[in-house]
């Protein structure tokens, strides 16, 4: 069935993603510039073979030419294969030699429905000199087509008879190869002999019984090739050779291992030939590989024949071959079409060999793994495929999760919880997200799976997280499990990133407070409070050493004197001098100690602000408070400059202002207080736009009261005006000292207008407006306390884990912060980092345990190092959603007892009901009549009342 693809992606570093290993039976270079390929396409179709060998020179090694380049398949309205294929068809040998001495594949398939290599189309077309040289490169003479089946044999006969000498050359070409199987079927059972006879071609015919071609073999009708024959060519055969017996023939055992035993799912006849190629001088590994557009392996796991699948693998089969085409391998063709035991087959045989990992990983043409096979399910489960199931599949796919990248990005960037959303299905999305799946990856158009799923489903999944170990009284025992939040490889990522996208969607920040959330975020902050801590008792010793430094040295008043002066630049060096000559010892000594202590502060807050940009640029730009920050740096050190104290004075206003916001948004930070500064910067949020929409009127009032109050001092000029009009709509009217008598009427009306506008219905609706924001914030204060906490955790650990952070606006690379991962700040983050992690080296199993009913000591095991600890009321919140899921198992147990008597009384009536119709059978059909009934006992017996039937 057609599947719509989800067109989205975030950042695709590579095309195809596999836990970080090379893929199997893929060039391992980087992806040809698409520059390059138009360029090769272009030049292939102009047939200009002096640019091509430009392009690949005779000199260059054919292993240093990217395979992917030469083989690229190329899928437009013009092209739809590779440049072999395109060279073959423009019957260019030049062209087709060029890219076979560079290492072109001569078996690679094109993407139209029938598959075609190019061996196909030089056959088909009948360019005898394109036959030699793809044969000669290696081409298979038996590869079948996979829109009926034919071989290049059986494409001859298509267009014979327009250029005979040319298909005839063709023909000895192919006849001659040491492996050509004349005996071939294509799917609706025709030979080439049979075409031949068919398509009145009597060379082919007698070439075709020369070469070997079985004459016994029954085709079309249930008649022989000979039949056949003799029907189209009487005396051919007698011509030849006057026995039968004496035509040579050769057993080509790939094709019997098709056509006798897959095709025909004969397992018997199956093994018996691979018995005879045991007998005979065959290499079996070569002949189980053969390549028939699938090899045999792959196309058992396509139709789901696991004895087939198991004998193979005994015999050698290779379970991590991926077809020419499309790329897929055993397991992705089992996958795609959920044979679970298969899949389980072929899992354990690559366990077997090693090859597991590589296997678990691989890809196909659009970067898919078995994963995004197994969830996408392309296929439907018919009434009856037991042997197919794609939960199941899941499952066993999933009993490898340590070793499978659970979030591979496809081509589309989707990954298997992105297939497993779309399709709404609660246990892929469960399986998937209990197992460690990323629900925050985007894909090409920036879609990621949380938005869309349901929080009623994610909440269910959560509670599956919290277990209970005993219903003993005295070993009652309650485990919080944290896999879905454990990051799904050991290349650590952020292990707050998942709840970051949490907090963030609306729909789902309520399920923060959920006991496995909240648990997991109060050992976080214990792992991350130090820091905090550290950072705050800096940041204060910081921000009372420049309080002091700037009240001692910087307070008093030089305004005056500096605006008595016209030219205060020439002034600017004397006050310094006459400031420094007047200060005592003592005083100069106390100002160069405090200037050197918070010059170090500054430093550290310095480091601390460069760090974080290297960390993120894009994410540290777009924080308010790191500007603020910038700000409270730059001017502290331009405070210790050698300029006016006028500029010095006002400098420290601005200073001392920023720092103590500063301050207080640091305080803001800690979960306890997280509240109150969310209300603070919510209500001034909201404030400020509400002013802007509304300034256009107090603009307007200002504007006015210019013209009509310019005899009163606060009004002679426009923005004395604007700030008094400001003044007045906070309720600082001063209604006596307005100048009303200068225009008696207008003034009043515009005044009055003023006061009911501005005054009364605006302050009001914004004192309104901020009493609304504060009780939302009040009702989802426990939200809000744990949102915080989230941000603030997830931005220190993205500073802290410097080179593993993968949040979308983190990127660090290795040049940042000193040219490598070798310089100081490096070496710093790298040792602090692990040190905020807890997930996989300090839980035990992911896993926390609390003891509601222990008597003595502590009610829970938390960490290892038995550094954390919790609060009575997670245990309590805990229980609550034990104790929820309890009641709604009993409430489900209730309905299934009440919906069982509902069943039982059913039953009982519909007993009695055939109790009664077999007793009325029996009375009325089984005893014969004395007599036969007359007119008059019919009329009688049509008035008694029929019995009631339940």
């Amino acid at each position: 069935m057609e599947y719509q693809e989800l067109t989205s992606i975030s950042t695709m570093e590579t095309g195809r993603r596999a836990y970080g290993t090379v893929q199997t039976n893929l060039v391992s270079v980087e992806a040809p510039p698409e520059s390059l390929l138009q360029e090769l396409l272009l030049t292939i179709q102009n047939g200009d073979s002096t640019h091509l060998r430009v392009l690949l020179p005779d000199n260059v090694h054919p292993s240093t030419i990217s395979r992917e380049a030469l083989d690229h398949l190329y899928h437009n309205d013009e092209v739809q294969g590779a440049l072999l294929h395109v060279a073959t068809r423009d019957n260019v040998p030049e062209l087709v030699k060029i890219l076979i001495n560079h290492g072109a594949d001569p078996n690679v398939r094109d993407v139209s429905g029938s598959k075609y290599s190019p061996l196909h189309y030089a056959a088909e077309e009948g360019y005898p000199t394109i036959v030699e040289l793809l044969l000669q490169a290696g081409a298979n003479p038996n590869a079948r087509e996979s829109g009926n089946g034919r071989t290049p044999l059986h494409l001859l006969l298509r267009k014979w008879k327009t250029r005979t000498d040319d298909f005839k050359s063709c023909l000895d070409f192919l006849l001659e190869h040491t492996k050509i199987n004349v005996n071939i079927q294509d799917d609706k059972k025709a030979t080439p002999l049979f075409l031949a006879c068919k398509k009145e071609w009597e060379y082919m015919a007698k070439a075709l019984i020369l070469r070997g071609a079985n004459l016994n073999q029954i085709v079309r009708d249930n008649l022989t090739e000979a039949q056949h024959v003799q029907i189209q060519f009487p005396d051919l055969i007698d011509s030849i050779v006057k026995n039968l017996s004496e035509i040579p023939t050769k057993r080509h055992y790939g094709d019997d291992l098709l056509d006798e035993g897959i095709k025909k799912n004969d397992f018997e006849k199956f093994k018996q030939i691979l018995l005879d190629i045991d007998t005979s001088n065959e290499d079996k590994t070569k002949i189980i590989e053969e390549d028939y557009g699938k090899t045999l392996l792959q196309s058992s796991c396509n139709n789901g024949q696991s004895h087939f699948v198991k004998e193979l693998l005994k015999h050698g089969a290779d379970p991590l071959k991926q077809d020419r085409t499309n790329f897929n391998s055993p397991l992705l063709y089992a996958s795609r079409k959920g044979y679970y035991k298969i899949i389980e087959i072929l899992l354990n045989e690559m366990e077997k060999c090693n090859k597991l990992i590589d296997g678990l990983n691989q890809v196909d043409q659009i970067c898919e793994t078995s994963l995004h096979k197994v969830v996408k399910r392309e296929f439907k489960v018919k009434e009856g495929e037991e042997e197919r199931d794609y939960e199941k599949s899941l499952n066993v796919l999933l009993k490898y999760k340590s070793l499978i990248n659970i979030d591979a990005l496809n081509e589309f960037g989707n990954t298997a919880l992105h297939y497993a959303v779309l399709w709404d299905d609660k246990t892929f999305v469960r399986l998937l997200l209990l197992n460690g799946a990323h629900w925050g990856i985007k894909n090409t158009s920036g879609n990621i799976p949380i938005t869309n799923i349901k929080a009623a489903l994610l909440e269910e999944i959560l509670d599956e997280c919290i277990k209970l170990n005993s219903d003993e009284l005295d070993k009652f025992e309650i485990i919080l499990s944290y896999c879905m939040l454990v990051p799904a490889h050991n290349n650590q990522k952020t292990e707050t990133e998942r709840l970051k996208y949490l907090s963030e969607s609306k729909r789902h920040q309520h399920l923060l407070v959920h006991p496995i959330i909240n648990t997991f975020l109060c050992l976080k902050w214990q792992r991350i409070e130090p820091y905090y801590y550290i950072n705050i008792a800096a940041y204060s010793i910081y921000l009372l050493l420049l309080t002091f430094y700037i009240v001692l040295f910087h307070s008093s008043f030089y305004g005056n004197y500096i605006l008595l002066n016209n030219n205060t630049s020439n002034l600017n060096s004397s006050i310094v001098f006459d400031d420094m000559k007047n200060s005592s010892m003592t005083d100069f000594a106390l100002k160069l100690c405090m200037q050197v202590f918070i010059a170090v502060f500054t430093f550290y807050i310095a480091i601390r602000e460069v760090v974080q940009f290297c960390v993120s640029w894009k994410l540290y730009i777009s924080r308010i408070e790191n500007w603020l920050e910038i700000s409270i740096v730059s001017l502290t050190f331009v405070l210790f400059l050698p300029i006016s104290p006028y500029t010095k004075q006002s400098i420290s206003a601005w200073l001392i202002l920023f720092s103590w916001t500063e301050f207080v948004l640091l305080l803001g930070c800690h979960p306890l207080l997280a509240v109150y500064i969310t209300m603070f910067t919510k209500v001034a949020y909201n404030f400020l736009k509400f002013i802007l929409m509304f300034s256009f009127m107090i603009f307007a009032f200002s504007l006015s009261f210019y013209l009509i109050f310019q005899v009163n001092e606060q009004f002679m000029t426009y923005h004395q005006s604007l700030l008094r009009t400001f003044v007045m709509s906070t309720g600082e009217l001063e209604y006596t000292d307005l100048p009303l008598s200068t225009f008696p009427v207008s003034s009043h009306i515009i005044f009055i207008l003023f006061v009911f506008l501005i005054v009364l219905v605006l302050m009001n609706l914004l004192n309104g407006l901020a009493v609304s924001d504060i009780q939302q914030i009040q009702k989802e204060a426990e939200i809000v306390s744990y949102k915080s906490r989230v941000e603030l955790i997830s931005y220190l650990e993205s500073v802290f884990l410097v080179g593993n952070c993968s949040l979308p606006q983190c990127r660090l690379s290795s040049d940042c912060c000193g040219g490598s991962g070798n310089n100081p700040v490096s070496k710093l983050l790298k040792w602090l980092g692990p040190k905020t992690l807890m997930l996989r080296d300090c839980l035990n199993n992911q896993c926390i345990k609390m003891f509601p009913n222990r008597g003595k000591g502590k009610f829970w095991e938390v960490c290892k190092c038995h550094s954390s600890h919790l609060e009575r009321s997670h245990i309590d919140a805990a229980m609550a959603v034990v104790q929820a899921s309890s009641h709604r198992m009993v409430d489900n147990l209730a309905e299934l007892k009440e919906h069982m008597s509902n069943m039982d009384c059913t039953i009982s009536t519909m007993d009695k009901a055939i109790n009664r119709l077999t007793h009325m059978v029996e009375n009325h059909v089984l005893c014969p009549s004395p007599t036969p009934p007359t007119s008059q006992t019919l009329s009688r017996s049509s008035k008694k009342p029929l019995p009631d039937v339940e």
